[in-house]
């Protein structure tokens, strides 16, 4: 039981940095803003979902959430 909550709580942070991913992308495209570093922000998102797949994979033996992808 304590297992399956610690893996559900791995996959919803890997979508979660995965739609965070897309929205800083694609606001990124939509405003220039200065002062804000998109690329550096989805570096450590995509940092952040490698780590967590690791995590996951060393549970299951899977790198994949079988949650669905999170629209944007």
């Amino acid at each position: 039981m304590e297992k399956n909550k610690k893996i559900e709580s791995i996959e919803y942070e890997i979508r979660k940095l995965e739609r965070g991913i897309k929205v800083a992308h694609k606001h990124r495209l939509l405003t220039n803003e200065p002062g804000v570093d998109y690329d550096f922000m989805i570096k450590q998102y995509v940092k952040d979902i490698k780590e967590l797949r690791d995590r996951l994979e060393k549970l299951t033996g899977r790198r994949q959430p079988d949650a669905p992808k999170w629209p944007v």
